[in-house]
């Protein structure tokens, strides 16, 4: 059994999206409802199957009361993720997410 539930933040693991961070929407059966505020909004998720994405961190207490209170914005969801890259020294190129080289 899979330990992925709203509104964790979870890192694609395959698909042209590999390696982008999403907030778990929904749950729906062997698929979750995916949304980053950017490309897949709240009004439009993005399926995807449990086994194609990895759980990164667990969702923070604001973002949860935000989706409990039905005051969530695509807004808070792109800071929630901007933080989460800038805590995991992730920058974003183009539609690629590349982890940061200190040589």
């Amino acid at each position: 059994m899979c330990n992925i539930q709203h509104p964790d933040i979870v890192l694609s693991a395959a698909g042209h999206d590999k390696g982008r961070p999403y907030i778990v929407l929904k749950e729906d059966g062997a698929f979750l409802l995916l949304v980053d505020g950017k490309t897949k909004k709240l009004a439009k998720p993005k399926r995807k199957s449990l086994k194609h994405v990895k759980k990164a961190k667990m969702g923070t207490p604001e973002l949860a009361g935000a989706f409990n209170s039905g005051t969530a914005t695509d807004s808070l969801i792109r800071k929630e993720l901007a933080k989460f890259r800038s805590e995991a020294g992730m920058t974003e190129e183009g539609s690629q997410l590349v982890k940061r080289r200190f040589n």
